[in-house]
């Protein structure tokens, strides 16, 4: 395995968690905004503010973790 193989593997996975992140937590969002309900929860609650905003903030904290690997895979030559 070369230089490249190693920097790929720590960098892809950094992307890919926060890619994982970002759609699975705005994935749920939807399903919530579509039928009341969030994954594993099966009755309608109405969920707090506090949690809300933590969601928003888990789907932009990935979105930014994807796009730094996504970047950092670019300058490195890798992609």
């Amino acid at each position: 395995m070369g230089e490249n193989s190693w920097a790929f593997l720590l960098v892809g996975s950094f992307a890919a968690l926060g890619a994982a992140m970002a759609l699975g937590t705005l994935a749920a969002l939807w399903r919530y905004h579509r039928t009341g309900t969030f994954p594993g929860h099966e009755e309608i609650t109405q969920p707090t503010t506090g949690k809300v905003i933590s969601l928003w903030i888990r789907v932009v904290v990935g979105l930014v973790l994807a796009v730094i690997g996504i970047i950092a895979i670019e300058r490195a030559g890798i992609f």
